[in-house]
């Protein structure tokens, strides 16, 4: 592959840096899609996380490709989709014009009716693996009027997709650790709810006390008043038998032994 110049390295340490910042990963694949568009410029794009457990890719995150036309493909085209079935769960970045011979594909019911109706004359893309699990796969597109997409645009899926399958990974460890704690907080609710007999509302109030929210925030979520709140925070100091939050919390955390 083509050598890069040192504006182009520019380029990709400024993505590394700008999407080594998201740590939620619910957002990871919007804003990620966002930066990859400023250093590989494209029509459309999307970009499916793998459930690590189920084995199974979620709802894509996707860029100028409508629902309609992901409904369309998810229930009928991706049984056409020969790319699909030739690249997909592949280390390597490819390009629709390396796999295909475009002469015969163009005349094709999946490159005519889906592909060429949506604008989406070449692809390009890449699947994020870490230790050979694959956590994601990207597509990028570009109309015929476009151009096909170059070398270097391979050659920079590569070196994005290393560092994106790093802190994906770390993601997914993230949001596992905070689904397993949450999970862990609602039966201490629950535990503390039958323990110290306390209403739903004050269920809601002691839930979003141990998340560390003030009274203020905590008004806020659940649409009262910070009198409200006040009252029922001191209704929970009275039923547990607390004198303040430093009290209450670890009270909570203790019925768990």
């Amino acid at each position: 592959m083509n050598s890069l110049e040192k504006i182009e390295w520019e380029k990709i340490f400024a993505f590394i840096a700008k999407t080594g910042k998201i740590m939620d990963l619910n957002k990871y694949s919007h804003y990620f899609i966002q930066e990859l568009n400023k250093l590989i410029p494209f029509y459309a794009a999307n970009f499916f996380l793998c459930e690590k457990e189920k084995k199974e890719l979620k709802e894509p995150i996707c860029f100028n490709i409508s629902n309609s036309a992901l409904q369309a493909y998810q229930n009928y085209y991706y049984k056409l989709d020969d790319i699909r079935k030739i690249a997909f769960d592949k280390p390597e970045p490819i390009r629709s014009t390396d796999l295909m011979n475009y002469k015969k594909w163009i005349n094709t019911e999946y490159f005519n009716d889906f592909l060429q109706s949506n604008n989406l004359f070449y692809s390009c893309g890449i699947d994020i693996h870490f230790d050979d699990n694959l956590l994601g796969t990207i597509s990028i597109f570009r109309r015929k009027e476009d151009g096909n997409f170059e070398l270097n645009d391979l050659v920079y899926l590569k070196l994005i997709s290393e560092h994106s399958a790093n802190h994906l990974y770390k993601l997914y460890k993230i949001n596992k650790l905070k689904r397993e704690n949450q999970i862990n907080n609602e039966k201490l609710i629950n535990k503390s709810a039958n323990k110290y007999n306390l209403t739903d509302r004050e269920k809601e109030v002691l839930k979003l006390t141990i998340q560390g929210l003030s009274n203020q925030e905590i008004a806020a979520k659940l649409f009262i008043s910070v009198n409200t709140v006040k009252k029922h925070i001191s209704h929970l100091f009275n039923k547990c038998g607390a004198s303040s939050r430093t009290e209450l919390i670890p009270m909570i955390y203790n019925l768990e032994c």
